[in-house]
């Protein structure tokens, strides 16, 4: 697909309520054209989060804030409003997603269709992008077939808690639901906690002793998204050492705020220069690649 920049005019007209379930979003409940969401900015069991499809426009109960898709997307990215524009138009969504006046189209659900190994040149591709070995990933990912109404994609899937998969590729950001947190349980009573899961296969593939000492042995906790960390803190309350590996960005750094109770060492000061683990690795990497002729040339020399 060719990228497609969108007007602001364009990107309003794109259903809220497919963007939420593209992300992994499902309604808790819905009334004629009210659907009704546990919000995605906060742990709540009651859903104080409406998006009224005829009028494509949301509203937090539990903040009293709404307006369109693009107030909601800058929220949800810590961005502003012309650079979520970007991002739509980045990540190519089509006119597929567009809310059409007047139908009553069924809404486009994410489904997820097969799960395999891990094989598609496209997806390994992007994965060499991020630094990531395809070793590693087909450890802990598969190769996940969806659809979004009537068009099929291809996605490195990785589980949840709940039998879901969080899905990425080149273009693609998203998850099959119900959205859940990810545990990788190695019987130990140190657990180090990241945002996602690319996150996750960074801290893996990095060959960095201080980072190897400190996760050595360790379970880890893949929040799949910020939101989760507050229903995470029972589990970390039962950990004697809690790392904590978040990006380095103000969602963050208030996520951290909530920590209260439970003493970490906060990780995210190793790769402090850096927005987060991935980009760390990318330029570890490309520092190591750097200096590799540069070593090659001192041993002709001898």
């Amino acid at each position: 697909m060719m990228n497609h920049k969108l007007s602001f005019t364009q990107a309003k007209q794109i259903a809220i309520v497919d963007y939420l379930a593209g992300l992994g979003f499902d309604a808790a409940k819905v009334r004629g054209d009210d659907h009704w969401y546990h919000s995605p900015f906060r742990d709540e069991r009651t859903p104080s989060f409406k998006v009224n499809r005829k009028r494509n426009v949301w509203y937090d109960h539990g903040t009293g804030e709404g307006g369109t898709i693009l107030d909601l997307g800058a929220k949800l990215n810590q961005c502003t409003l012309s650079e979520f524009l970007e991002k739509l138009s980045a990540e190519n969504y089509d006119f597929s997603f567009h809310r059409q006046p007047n139908t009553h189209k069924p809404e486009n659900r994410l489904e997820v269709l097969a799960v395999n190994e891990i094989s598609s040149p496209d997806l390994l591709y992007y994965l060499r992008t991020r630094g990531i070995s395809k070793n590693l990933v087909r450890t802990y990912c598969k190769e996940v077939d969806f659809r979004i109404g009537e068009r099929g994609y291809k996605a490195i899937g990785f589980p949840n808690q709940s039998n879901a998969y969080e899905l990425r590729n080149s273009w693609f950001k998203g998850s099959s639901s119900p959205k859940d947190i990810s545990l990788i349980n190695n019987n130990s009573c140190s657990i180090s906690v990241l945002e996602g899961f690319i996150d996750f296969l960074s801290l893996m593939q990095l060959d960095h002793k201080e980072t190897r000492d400190l996760i050595h042995g360790n379970d880890f906790l893949i929040l799949n998204s910020l939101s989760l960390l507050g229903r995470s803190i029972p589990l970390l309350q039962s950990y004697k050492t809690v790392n904590i590996f978040l990006d380095n960005d103000l969602a963050a750094k208030e996520a951290k705020h909530h920590l209260s109770g439970i003493h970490f060492y906060d990780a995210s000061l190793l790769y402090n220069d850096f927005k987060d683990l991935n980009e760390y690795l990318i330029a570890m990497q490309k520092l190591k690649e750097d200096q590799i002729p540069q070593m090659k040339s001192k041993r002709m020399r001898r």
